[in-house]
């Protein structure tokens, strides 16, 4: 082998890059700036398809997304894919819904690297924990309502015989309960907070498809969240808030209002 082609084969890198939560102007400039040269983009199904329109002509992408009860590629086929790329000496991107790091998996993907011995960088995204209750007019903190928040997901390790997330414990704390992927499991994890203690009155909404034109809101409480979701046929991906902050989402939807507006220029 020349000493070329030898570089060639051994300059392989891969950016973890989160997309953000699914308005396509959220993302990053140096996520933007990582798309626009790389040479093989691996992304999610929930990432914007307008964040493949920059991408080169010449460049693979490879679609690995998952969704509820369907995946296309195991976790363990995708981390081989992002080292198989990465040694062929391509620069990789592994575009990623919200924040690599925030229940994305990007941790396990950039373990496996490292373990590969191949170079790597994350590049945060805006996670869908903080923006979808923004883009809902819910600030996850208020100096008056809320002085901390609590990011947990709804949907565990399938490996796990019992649950690792001590609900009760959760129903115990001051602040804001932000759950990502809860829709499935939003009655037993509503149950089991209310047998924590906390309130069945205690504000509650539910965001689906949240920062994009197809965002719904369903507000209630603690004892009505699950069923005014299931009514409305609220559907993944969809984020929970509970705590007081959600009062103010009547005041706050800016979001709502902006579309509104749109929609009577429309017309």
């Amino acid at each position: 082998m020349s000493v070329a082609m030898h570089e060639r084969a051994s300059s392989g890198k891969v950016y973890l890059v989160g997309a953000g939560p699914g308005d396509p102007d959220l993302i990053t400039i140096k996520g933007l700036r990582c798309l626009r040269t790389a040479d093989i983009v691996v992304y999610d199904s929930l990432v914007s398809p307008q964040l493949l329109d920059p991408i080169r002509s010449q460049a693979e992408c490879v679609y690995v997304g998952k969704r509820p009860g369907r995946h296309c590629m195991k976790q363990e086929q995708i981390n081989a894919l992002l080292i198989h790329y990465a040694q062929q000496g391509h620069t990789v991107v592994r575009l990623k819904g919200g924040d690599p790091f925030v229940f994305g998996r990007g941790g396990e993907e950039a373990l496996a690297l490292a373990q590969a011995g191949i170079p790597f960088e994350v590049v945060p995204g805006v996670s869908s924990a903080v923006a979808v209750p923004a883009y809902a007019g819910i600030p996850v903190t208020h100096r008056h309502l809320a002085s901390s928040v609590t990011i947990v997901t709804g949907h565990e390790d399938t490996a796990h015989t019992s649950s690792s997330v001590n609900w009760e414990a959760l129903a115990k704390l001051d602040g804001t309960l932000v759950i990502l992927m809860a829709v499935a499991t939003l009655p037993h994890i509503t149950e089991r907070l209310r047998n924590g203690g906390l309130s069945p009155d205690t504000p509650a909404a539910v965001i689906q498809e949240g920062t994009v034109s197809e965002q719904r809101v369903v507000t209630g409480t603690l004892a009505t969240i699950a069923d005014r979701a299931a009514t409305a046929g609220i559907t993944s991906p969809a984020v929970v808030v509970i705590g007081a902050v959600v009062t103010l989402n009547d005041a706050l939807a800016w979001y709502e209002a902006m579309r509104a507006d749109v929609d009577k220029v429309t017309v």
